[in-house]
């Protein structure tokens, strides 16, 4: 048996009907090796002695016992995450699960069954995806398209109308294209899934970081008898290694995915708990959703003064911590960011995990101390990569002509 190659590795398959998991897997081969890593998606993880500044006691978590806890979440960091919601659940509506990744199995696997009807949204955090084809379920992708990338929701309301599929999976803000639904757009899906009898899955981990301010969730907007949010605090509260994420909505539906959840990780950490039940305060809240649009903000600005239009043509950011860019020379864009990497280190997603070649996923969530160097180094990198690809082409083109 030969070795897969690094596209079967991306790109294949794991087992019949589950495909690898395309950008976790590009993520987990480079980031520990990266010299700059500008592949994450979420703001620069914060300190313990940030989160001491925050209000955690790190010498009262010197006699915490490190036993399982309540396998759904204690009641005091469920709580806390129910404030979040602005009252549309009750803690015994939460499910708190090991990062938002753990939250969209749940809900995949509780609510998909073989043969079901369910609309994707197409690009997005492609797990979701990947498992409800997996699951057996008739798909149907709701794809955004260049140059907008925005969710086709009047698609979307038609066919949730027409064809009743059993569950909607929607990424707002949207990863990779950092677009954001607006109010009226998720009312007009929720309407129509209430008629319809559907049920909407909202993706919300980058919730909290939207440009414009601070918005209420989607499950806010559409109501807990049509909706289910999932969310954590990777992404936009700057702290992913304590892997703690959550499922909020109606508690029949909360309650299947804990079960299925009971076959997974059975408990999120004890201490990853007790310090996102004490940090997780209304005040802390808002100074960190600030944090991480300054960051993204600052940032981005930043690309948009130091790249050209032919070098890159990223779309505006809305909301999340990345640029989701057109790479107006290159369409193979997993070969360039292979290249890429491998010359210079520099680590940026290529469009192919996203299922959309030609475009890159370059992470804004960087120290803005350092950002401004690494963005440095992606220029340099990009320059000398299309330099090499316009070599290559021309050497092709003229073996050609010689024959």
């Amino acid at each position: 048996m030969t070795a897969p190659s690094g596209r079967e590795i991306l790109l294949g398959e794991i087992r019949r009907g589950l495909r690898a998991f395309c950008l976790e897997r590009w993520q987990s081969l480079h980031e520990n090796y990266a010299r700059v890593n500008l592949s994450d998606s979420g703001v620069a993880p914060l300190t313990l002695a940030e989160l001491e500044e925050l209000g955690l006691d790190l010498g009262g978590l010197r006699g915490l016992e490190l036993g399982y806890g309540w396998t759904r979440g204690s009641p005091e960091l469920r709580s806390r995450i129910s404030e979040l919601y602005g009252g549309e659940v009750g803690e015994g509506e939460i499910l708190v699960t090991a990062g938002s990744a753990e939250a969209n199995l749940a809900a995949a696997m509780s609510l998909v069954e073989e043969g079901d009807l369910v609309g994707v949204d197409v690009p997005n955090y492609m797990q979701v995806p990947g498992l409800v084809r997996f699951l057996g379920a008739r798909a149907r992708e709701l794809k955004r398209t260049h140059p907008s990338w925005r969710f086709p929701v009047g698609e979307a309301v038609r066919f949730i109308e027409e064809e009743k599929p059993k569950v909607v999976f929607v990424c707002n803000p949207n990863n990779p294209t950092a677009t954001v639904l607006r109010e009226s757009e998720v009312e007009e899906m929720a309407e129509a899934a209430r008629r319809a009898g559907a049920l909407l899955v909202f993706d919300e981990v980058y919730w909290g970081s939207e440009q414009g301010g601070d918005r209420p969730s989607a499950l806010e907007i559409a109501g807990k008898d049509v909706a289910l949010s999932v969310c954590g605090l990777s992404k936009v509260y700057g702290m992913p290694g304590l892997r703690l994420g959550w499922l909020a909505g109606r508690r029949d539906l909360v309650e299947r995915a804990w079960a299925v959840k009971d076959y997974v990780s059975i408990a999120p950490s004890i201490l990853s708990d007790r310090i996102a039940s004490t940090v997780l305060t209304r005040d802390n809240v808002a100074k960190l959703r600030k944090r991480a649009r300054e960051i993204v903000k600052g940032n981005f600005e930043l690309l948009l003064k130091t790249i050209d239009s032919d070098l890159l043509q990223p779309l505006p950011v809305e909301g999340g911590a990345f640029a989701w860019a057109k790479v107006p020379w290159a369409e193979d864009t997993l070969s360039l960011c292979e290249l890429v990497f491998a010359r210079r280190g520099v680590l940026v997603n290529p469009g192919e995990c996203f299922e959309n070649p030609g475009f890159l996923r370059i992470g804004l969530g960087q120290r803005q101390e350092s950002f401004a160097a690494s963005l440095r180094e992606l220029v340099e990198a990009l320059r000398e990569a299309r330099s090499t690809l316009e070599r290559a082409s021309l050497e092709a083109a003229a073996e050609v002509k010689g024959c």
